[in-house]
């Protein structure tokens, strides 16, 4: 770039800045707030009791009768996504910027992709399927941002993880369910063991009932976000008969998940 170019380029980026400056300083701005949004996991209430023994009785969508005497699963992380980048910038604020390229030779870029989500948590939480129970498991303050999508992920549990069993090893797995079940048109109870320590998680774009599309917005207001499970849900497709254990575990984590409902509703943490 030649002198005679960058110094008028500074120049006209000088004048621009000013010209800002003034239209701005007839109405100035008030900076949004930062809100809280606080994260829980529940589960939603079986279709039945439990048997008399504690186990949990399910009868999948194949047919099978299903008897779980005992399991565990871990949840690894939860967080809201932002909302994908619209081409709505503002005028002056894409003027300010091809400026500012034309000086320096380089594209006006946003935050870089690979920093880590602000809006993210890991309570990496093992929960019992037979005593399931709603946690607060989190909570972040966000600056003013738009949040399109809720992500949950399961995952192997690490040794610092919440909630681990005093007799059961469930470091590095992420499932680990114990029973029976009856396969459609039989009498006989087939005992089974199924652990994996793959992961699975899912994007929601809607919360639960609701006609459109999810958006949080942190420059508004503080929001509960909740991932309900549906254990009735979880041995959808297991074909116990046919599936090798592998496939049967990972199956048992997409119904789990993607069965699962994301609730957003407005918290009042903040007053």
């Amino acid at each position: 770039m030649t002198v005679a170019r960058r110094r008028a380029g500074a120049a006209a980026f000088a004048a621009l800045a000013a010209w800002l400056a003034g239209a701005c300083r007839s109405t100035p701005a008030v900076a949004p707030a930062p809100h809280e949004v606080r994260y829980r996991l529940a589960w939603a209430t079986p279709r039945g009791p439990a048997s008399a023994d504690g186990a949990a009785e399910i009868t999948n969508d194949l047919g099978y009768r299903i008897r779980i005497r005992r399991g565990w699963v871990t949840s690894y992380s939860m967080e809201l996504v932002e909302c994908p980048k619209t081409s709505a910038t503002s005028a002056a604020a894409r003027a300010v910027g091809l400026a500012w390229s034309w000086l320096e030779g380089t594209a006006w870029a946003g935050h870089s992709a690979g920093t880590p989500n602000p809006a993210a948590i890991r309570p990496m939480r093992v929960e019992s399927l037979l005593e399931p129970a709603t946690r607060d498991v989190g909570a972040v303050e966000l600056a003013p941002q738009a949040y399109c999508q809720v992500h949950y992920l399961v995952a192997r549990a690490g040794r610092d993880a919440q909630g681990l069993p005093d007799d059961l090893d469930m470091v590095d797995r992420t499932l680990h369910v114990e029973g029976t079940y009856v396969a459609p048109g039989a009498s006989a109870e087939i005992p089974f063991t199924i652990q994996s320590a793959a992961a699975y998680g899912q994007l929601f774009d809607r919360a639960a009932g609701a006609s459109s599309a999810l958006r949080v917005d942190t420059g508004r207001e503080s929001v509960e976000v909740t991932i309900r499970r549906h254990l009735d849900r979880m041995f959808d497709g297991v074909d116990f008969a046919r599936m090798p254990e592998k496939a049967a575990a990972l199956q048992m984590l997409r119904s789990l998940v993607d069965h699962s409902d994301a609730e957003v509703v407005p918290s009042h943490a903040n007053g």
